[in-house]
Protein backbone atom coordinates (compact mmCIF):
# COMPACT_ATOMS: atom_id res chain seq x y z
CA UNK A 1 0.00 0.00 0.00
CA UNK A 2 1.29 3.18 -0.85
CA UNK A 3 1.69 6.12 1.67
CA UNK A 4 -0.96 8.91 1.82
CA UNK A 5 1.46 11.45 0.59
CA UNK A 6 2.34 9.63 -2.70
CA UNK A 7 -0.99 11.33 -3.37
CA UNK A 8 1.74 14.64 -4.26
CA UNK A 9 4.36 13.21 -5.85
CA UNK A 10 3.15 14.20 -9.41
CA UNK A 11 2.56 17.70 -8.48
CA UNK A 12 6.08 17.99 -7.12
CA UNK A 13 7.13 16.65 -10.03
CA UNK A 14 5.07 18.64 -12.56
CA UNK A 15 6.38 22.02 -10.94
CA UNK A 16 9.97 20.97 -11.22
CA UNK A 17 9.39 20.87 -14.68
CA UNK A 18 7.16 23.95 -14.74
CA UNK A 19 10.20 25.94 -12.93
CA UNK A 20 13.05 24.08 -15.82
CA UNK A 21 10.91 25.00 -18.63
CA UNK A 22 11.33 28.50 -17.42
CA UNK A 23 15.27 28.13 -16.73
CA UNK A 24 15.76 25.93 -19.53
CA UNK A 25 15.51 26.72 -23.70
CA UNK A 26 15.26 24.80 -27.20
CA UNK A 27 15.12 21.22 -27.54
CA UNK A 28 16.87 20.76 -24.10
CA UNK A 29 13.82 22.36 -22.62
CA UNK A 30 11.70 19.70 -24.16
CA UNK A 31 13.85 17.03 -23.98
CA UNK A 32 13.24 17.88 -19.81
CA UNK A 33 9.95 18.50 -19.57
CA UNK A 34 8.58 15.97 -21.49
CA UNK A 35 10.53 12.99 -19.39
CA UNK A 36 9.63 14.61 -15.63
CA UNK A 37 5.81 14.77 -17.31
CA UNK A 38 6.54 11.16 -18.00
CA UNK A 39 7.59 10.05 -15.22
CA UNK A 40 4.38 11.96 -13.31
CA UNK A 41 2.40 10.36 -15.71
CA UNK A 42 3.60 6.95 -14.62
CA UNK A 43 3.11 8.00 -10.82
CA UNK A 44 -0.38 8.74 -11.70
CA UNK A 45 -0.99 5.35 -12.63
CA UNK A 46 1.09 4.27 -9.85
CA UNK A 47 -1.59 6.09 -7.33
CA UNK A 48 -4.68 5.19 -9.44
CA UNK A 49 -4.14 1.28 -9.39
CA UNK A 50 -2.95 1.18 -6.10
CA UNK A 51 -6.25 2.20 -5.08
CA UNK A 52 -8.53 0.11 -7.36
CA UNK A 53 -6.30 -2.57 -6.71
CA UNK A 54 -6.28 -2.26 -2.95
CA UNK A 55 -9.29 -0.79 -2.63
CA UNK A 56 -8.42 1.92 -0.06
CA UNK A 57 -8.37 6.15 -1.23
CA UNK A 58 -5.67 7.91 -0.58
CA UNK A 59 -6.10 11.60 1.55
CA UNK A 60 -3.45 14.43 2.09
CA UNK A 61 -4.48 17.42 2.98
CA UNK A 62 -2.20 20.58 2.83
CA UNK A 63 -2.87 23.62 5.10
CA UNK A 64 -1.46 26.88 3.78
CA UNK A 65 -2.39 28.72 6.91
CA UNK A 66 -4.82 28.90 9.61
CA UNK A 67 -7.11 31.38 10.34
CA UNK A 68 -9.35 30.26 13.69
CA UNK A 69 -12.76 29.83 13.04
CA UNK A 70 -12.10 30.01 9.18
CA UNK A 71 -13.55 26.81 7.06
CA UNK A 72 -13.96 28.32 4.10
CA UNK A 73 -11.45 25.59 1.84
CA UNK A 74 -9.39 28.51 0.21
CA UNK A 75 -7.13 28.12 3.65
CA UNK A 76 -6.16 24.24 3.00
CA UNK A 77 -5.82 21.76 -0.26
CA UNK A 78 -7.44 18.34 0.44
CA UNK A 79 -6.24 15.94 -2.26
CA UNK A 80 -8.12 12.76 -2.62
CA UNK A 81 -7.97 9.45 -4.89
CA UNK A 82 -10.77 7.28 -4.72
CA UNK A 83 -12.50 5.07 -6.79
CA UNK A 84 -13.62 7.49 -8.79
CA UNK A 85 -10.85 9.84 -9.45
CA UNK A 86 -8.34 6.58 -9.64
CA UNK A 87 -10.31 5.70 -12.64
CA UNK A 88 -9.52 9.16 -14.24
CA UNK A 89 -5.96 9.17 -13.22
CA UNK A 90 -4.91 5.99 -14.48
CA UNK A 91 -6.41 7.24 -17.95
CA UNK A 92 -4.62 10.75 -17.68
CA UNK A 93 -1.37 8.55 -16.75
CA UNK A 94 -1.31 6.71 -19.81
CA UNK A 95 -2.67 9.60 -21.96
CA UNK A 96 0.60 11.39 -20.45
CA UNK A 97 2.80 9.40 -20.83
CA UNK A 98 2.73 8.59 -24.29
CA UNK A 99 2.34 12.12 -25.57
CA UNK A 100 4.91 13.34 -23.30
CA UNK A 101 7.35 9.98 -24.44
CA UNK A 102 6.21 11.39 -28.35
CA UNK A 103 6.45 15.03 -27.64
CA UNK A 104 10.58 14.39 -27.16
CA UNK A 105 10.69 13.72 -30.96
CA UNK A 106 7.74 15.35 -32.17
CA UNK A 107 8.20 18.74 -31.07
CA UNK A 108 11.57 18.93 -32.77
CA UNK A 109 9.12 20.28 -35.97
CA UNK A 110 8.92 23.69 -34.07
CA UNK A 111 12.49 24.16 -32.88
CA UNK A 112 13.49 27.63 -34.52
CA UNK A 113 9.86 28.50 -35.28
CA UNK A 114 8.26 28.24 -32.30
CA UNK A 115 8.96 28.84 -28.49
CA UNK A 116 9.64 25.34 -26.74
CA UNK A 117 9.75 27.35 -23.23
CA UNK A 118 6.66 28.47 -23.81
CA UNK A 119 5.45 25.22 -24.78
CA UNK A 120 6.87 23.79 -21.83
CA UNK A 121 5.54 25.93 -19.23
CA UNK A 122 2.04 25.17 -20.69
CA UNK A 123 2.43 21.52 -21.33
CA UNK A 124 3.90 21.05 -17.51
CA UNK A 125 0.82 23.27 -16.14
CA UNK A 126 -2.01 21.76 -18.23
CA UNK A 127 -1.26 18.28 -16.54
CA UNK A 128 -0.72 19.28 -13.62
CA UNK A 129 -3.86 20.98 -13.59
CA UNK A 130 -6.01 18.20 -15.18
CA UNK A 131 -4.23 15.88 -12.32
CA UNK A 132 -5.74 18.74 -9.73
CA UNK A 133 -9.20 18.73 -10.98
CA UNK A 134 -9.40 14.79 -10.32
CA UNK A 135 -7.69 15.07 -7.05
CA UNK A 136 -9.37 18.17 -5.31
CA UNK A 137 -12.20 17.30 -3.06
CA UNK A 138 -12.75 21.23 -2.93
CA UNK A 139 -15.55 22.75 -4.84
CA UNK A 140 -13.63 26.04 -4.68
CA UNK A 141 -10.58 24.76 -5.38
CA UNK A 142 -11.67 22.53 -8.30
CA UNK A 143 -13.15 25.64 -10.27
CA UNK A 144 -10.04 27.45 -9.40
CA UNK A 145 -8.00 24.73 -11.42
CA UNK A 146 -10.47 24.21 -13.55
CA UNK A 147 -10.18 27.71 -14.94
CA UNK A 148 -6.62 27.40 -15.67
CA UNK A 149 -6.84 23.80 -17.38
CA UNK A 150 -8.74 25.95 -19.79
CA UNK A 151 -6.32 28.72 -19.42
CA UNK A 152 -3.03 26.78 -20.46
CA UNK A 153 -4.92 24.48 -22.97
CA UNK A 154 -5.70 27.31 -24.71
CA UNK A 155 -2.62 28.63 -25.03
CA UNK A 156 -1.51 25.28 -26.63
CA UNK A 157 -4.48 25.15 -29.14
CA UNK A 158 -2.98 28.36 -30.42
CA UNK A 159 0.99 27.06 -30.16
CA UNK A 160 1.44 28.24 -33.66
CA UNK A 161 0.92 32.10 -32.61
CA UNK A 162 1.75 33.14 -36.15
CA UNK A 163 -1.41 31.26 -37.61
CA UNK A 164 -4.66 33.41 -37.63
CA UNK A 165 -6.56 29.98 -37.95
CA UNK A 166 -5.06 28.91 -34.90
CA UNK A 167 -5.42 32.24 -32.60
CA UNK A 168 -8.44 31.82 -34.10
CA UNK A 169 -9.28 28.27 -32.38
CA UNK A 170 -7.66 29.33 -29.72
CA UNK A 171 -10.08 32.39 -28.66
CA UNK A 172 -13.25 30.61 -30.19
CA UNK A 173 -12.27 27.73 -27.41
CA UNK A 174 -11.56 29.71 -24.21
CA UNK A 175 -14.38 32.02 -25.20
CA UNK A 176 -16.90 28.75 -25.17
CA UNK A 177 -15.21 27.35 -22.35
CA UNK A 178 -15.05 30.21 -19.96
CA UNK A 179 -19.13 30.65 -20.94
CA UNK A 180 -19.46 26.81 -19.32
CA UNK A 181 -17.30 27.83 -16.54
CA UNK A 182 -19.36 30.56 -15.39
CA UNK A 183 -22.12 28.51 -15.32
CA UNK A 184 -20.71 26.59 -12.96
CA UNK A 185 -19.65 29.27 -10.78
CA UNK A 186 -22.82 30.54 -10.75
CA UNK A 187 -24.15 26.87 -9.19
CA UNK A 188 -21.49 27.76 -6.58
CA UNK A 189 -22.31 31.08 -5.67
CA UNK A 190 -26.23 30.31 -5.51
CA UNK A 191 -25.93 26.79 -3.62
CA UNK A 192 -23.13 25.61 -2.35
CA UNK A 193 -20.94 28.43 -0.44
CA UNK A 194 -24.45 29.76 0.99
CA UNK A 195 -25.90 26.68 2.02
CA UNK A 196 -22.98 24.79 2.99
CA UNK A 197 -22.42 27.90 5.23
CA UNK A 198 -18.52 28.35 3.42
CA UNK A 199 -18.02 24.57 3.84
CA UNK A 200 -16.74 23.94 0.22
CA UNK A 201 -16.18 20.36 0.35
CA UNK A 202 -17.88 17.50 -1.64
CA UNK A 203 -18.61 15.74 1.16
CA UNK A 204 -20.22 18.92 2.65
CA UNK A 205 -22.07 19.56 -0.82
CA UNK A 206 -23.16 16.22 -0.88
CA UNK A 207 -24.98 16.79 2.79
CA UNK A 208 -26.33 20.17 2.07
CA UNK A 209 -28.22 19.00 -1.33
CA UNK A 210 -29.33 15.96 0.32
CA UNK A 211 -31.54 18.09 2.71
CA UNK A 212 -32.33 20.93 -0.43
CA UNK A 213 -33.85 17.72 -2.49
CA UNK A 214 -36.26 16.51 0.28
CA UNK A 215 -36.93 20.36 0.54
CA UNK A 216 -36.67 21.80 -3.13
CA UNK A 217 -36.89 18.96 -5.59
CA UNK A 218 -37.47 21.25 -8.34
CA UNK A 219 -34.72 23.38 -7.26
CA UNK A 220 -32.18 21.10 -6.77
CA UNK A 221 -33.37 19.53 -10.47
CA UNK A 222 -32.72 23.27 -11.76
CA UNK A 223 -29.27 23.07 -10.32
CA UNK A 224 -28.04 20.02 -11.42
CA UNK A 225 -29.24 20.81 -15.14
CA UNK A 226 -26.96 24.55 -14.59
CA UNK A 227 -23.88 22.46 -13.66
CA UNK A 228 -24.80 19.82 -16.44
CA UNK A 229 -24.92 22.77 -18.76
CA UNK A 230 -22.03 24.09 -17.77
CA UNK A 231 -20.11 20.94 -17.72
CA UNK A 232 -21.27 20.04 -20.74
CA UNK A 233 -19.41 22.71 -23.00
CA UNK A 234 -15.97 21.41 -22.19
CA UNK A 235 -17.46 17.95 -22.58
CA UNK A 236 -18.17 18.84 -26.24
CA UNK A 237 -21.78 17.49 -25.39
CA UNK A 238 -23.70 18.44 -29.31
CA UNK A 239 -24.63 21.65 -29.66
CA UNK A 240 -22.03 23.06 -27.19
CA UNK A 241 -19.16 21.41 -29.52
CA UNK A 242 -18.46 23.96 -32.30
CA UNK A 243 -15.11 24.55 -30.31
CA UNK A 244 -14.03 21.39 -30.86
CA UNK A 245 -13.48 20.37 -34.40
CA UNK A 246 -11.42 24.21 -34.72
CA UNK A 247 -9.07 23.36 -31.47
CA UNK A 248 -8.28 20.10 -32.12
CA UNK A 249 -7.16 20.57 -36.16
CA UNK A 250 -4.86 22.94 -35.14
CA UNK A 251 -3.24 22.30 -32.03
CA UNK A 252 0.28 20.39 -32.40
CA UNK A 253 -1.02 16.59 -32.87
CA UNK A 254 0.67 15.63 -28.88
CA UNK A 255 -1.62 18.23 -27.43
CA UNK A 256 -4.44 17.30 -30.23
CA UNK A 257 -4.30 13.72 -28.36
CA UNK A 258 -4.52 15.24 -25.32
CA UNK A 259 -7.50 17.46 -25.70
CA UNK A 260 -9.52 14.46 -26.95
CA UNK A 261 -8.35 11.88 -25.13
CA UNK A 262 -8.30 13.39 -21.83
CA UNK A 263 -9.39 17.05 -21.37
CA UNK A 264 -12.91 16.76 -22.43
CA UNK A 265 -13.13 13.74 -20.15
CA UNK A 266 -12.79 16.22 -17.35
CA UNK A 267 -15.97 16.99 -17.15
CA UNK A 268 -17.22 13.73 -17.48
CA UNK A 269 -15.40 13.16 -14.39
CA UNK A 270 -17.11 15.76 -12.67
CA UNK A 271 -20.73 14.92 -13.94
CA UNK A 272 -19.98 11.25 -12.45
CA UNK A 273 -19.10 13.19 -9.28
CA UNK A 274 -21.89 15.78 -9.11
CA UNK A 275 -24.55 12.79 -10.06
CA UNK A 276 -23.51 11.14 -6.81
CA UNK A 277 -23.99 14.31 -5.14
CA UNK A 278 -27.64 14.71 -6.90
CA UNK A 279 -28.77 11.16 -8.07
CA UNK A 280 -29.65 9.97 -4.31
CA UNK A 281 -31.57 11.93 -3.12
CA UNK A 282 -33.75 13.54 -6.31
CA UNK A 283 -34.54 9.52 -6.65
CA UNK A 284 -35.13 9.24 -2.99
CA UNK A 285 -37.97 12.10 -3.21
CA UNK A 286 -39.47 11.16 -6.72
CA UNK A 287 -39.88 7.29 -4.95
CA UNK A 288 -40.74 8.39 -1.52
CA UNK A 289 -43.08 11.88 -2.41
CA UNK A 290 -46.23 10.54 -4.03
CA UNK A 291 -45.94 7.38 -1.64
CA UNK A 292 -46.79 10.38 1.63
CA UNK A 293 -49.04 12.00 -0.94
CA UNK A 294 -51.15 8.98 -0.99
CA UNK A 295 -50.59 7.91 2.70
Amino acid sequence: MLPQQFIIAPIALLITAFILSVVLKGRKCNIVVSLLSATASFLMIWAGLNVLLTNKPLSYTIVLYRVKGLTLGLNRLIFVVDHLSALFSVALGILGFTVSIYAIKYMDLYVGHESLRFFGVNYSSFLLMMYLVITAYDIVWFIVFWELMTVTSQFLVSFEKERPVARAAGYKYFFMAKAGSELIVVFILMVIIYLTRFNTSFDAIRYTLSLLARAYPGVTALLFVILFIGLGVKAAIYPLHSWLPDAHSEAPSNISALLSGIMVKMAVYMMARSFYWFAPSLIYVALTRPILEVL
